[in-house]
């Protein structure tokens, strides 16, 4: 299932490729660069959460580290290399994060990740001097003439490549070692798997992706204040979109920020106030009825539809009375 999944990737990334061609309205174009950046953030988390199996609701940290970095760092050195340095310090937050929470399992890693998150928001609201407190800060374009399009275009670029990262990990022995993880880690630790090292290499993948798109959306927005970039109601966010399109698989990020950004976009443009009681609404529906995200169910559902492979050894059944009694004897050799 593999191969139908990277088809229909390629073709929503070709399609998105030539929208700037037709579609030359800033809004539209806003909403689709929120549907991919949020799809590059559901593909960064499926790294921890979808194929390791850790249930991380502190990715904000990461984003906002991203945008931050762009911030801070572009006072000193150009948007390009202020990119590399948030991405570095992402990285190094990933690192101490995880050399503690991993240590944990279960609810406890969940807690632990919300809790740096949290940290993380409360020391960029209290450091006035440096990150501008809840005034916030100016960002810097990265592109000269600052125009939608340039934007867009960037986010589809990052998107692809996350996409074609996570179809590397699932081909790769690593991604083998991270679902070897996901499904038992007691055993996949007594077969050799260095559990730890290969839990932190994923969080520091996911953490420099979601730092990339922290940095992206921080500029093209040119401020941002800390509730919105570091707050917990964007990771989890960030969570939902690939459990409902399909945890641990390739196209469920994608799916699931296509059903849910579109969602939240219609309904608030239609139900005013109403809408984001009917996105929850939506959301519990889904979860409720396909439990395996939309993706895995429809994996499960053609696996269903599939004929059972026929055995090569599979033995015949023995004959009937009818055709017992057409068999022709064999000649019985004769005793001297």
């Amino acid at each position: 299932m593999r191969r139908p999944q990277v088809m229909i990737g390629a073709a929503i990334f070709a399609v998105a490729l030539v929208i700037p061609l037709f579609l030359h309205n800033d809004y539209f174009l806003q909403v689709i660069f929120r549907l991919f950046l949020f799809a590059t953030l559901g593909l960064a988390w499926n790294l921890v959460g979808g194929y390791t199996g850790q249930l991380s609701l502190g990715h904000a940290a990461f984003f906002g580290i991203g945008a931050y970095g762009l911030a801070l760092l572009s006072q000193s050195v150009s948007p390009w290399l202020a990119i590399g340095g948030g991405v570095v310090l992402a990285l190094v937050a990933a690192v101490i994060i995880g050399s503690v929470s991993f240590r944990l399992r279960g609810p406890y890693f969940c807690l632990a990740t919300i809790a740096f998150a949290e940290v993380v928001r409360l020391i960029a609201k209290n450091l006035p001097d440096v990150t501008g407190g809840d005034v916030g800060v100016t960002v810097p374009s990265l592109f000269p003439r600052n125009t939608m399009v340039s934007f867009y275009y960037a986010c589809v670029v990052l998107t692809m490549a996350a996409f074609a990262l996570s179809y590397w990990v699932e081909r790769s022995r690593f991604g083998y070692y991270l679902m070897a993880i996901r499904e038992d880690e007691d055993t996949a630790l007594s077969v050799g798997v260095n559990t730890a090292r290969v839990k932190l290499w994923s969080l520091m993948l996911s953490a420099a992706l979601t730092a990339l798109a922290g940095a992206l959306y921080a500029s093209l927005f040119l401020y941002i204040v800390p509730d919105p970039v570091l707050g917990i109601e964007l990771s989890v966010e960030i969570a939902i979109l690939p459990m409902l399109g399909g945890a641990g698989t390739l196209l469920g990020p994608l799916v699931g920020s296509l059903v849910l950004e579109t969602a939240n976009e219609v309904f608030k443009n239609i139900f005013k106030e109403a809408h984001l009681l009917i996105y929850g609404i939506l959301v519990v529906l889904v979860v409720l009825f396909l439990p395996e995200g939309i993706v895995g169910t429809l994996m499960r559902k053609l696996r269903w539809f599939k004929p059972g492979p026929v055995a090569p050894f599979s033995s015949t059944p023995p004959p009937g009375p009818a055709e017992e009694s057409k068999r022709v004897p064999l000649p019985q050799p004769q005793s001297e």
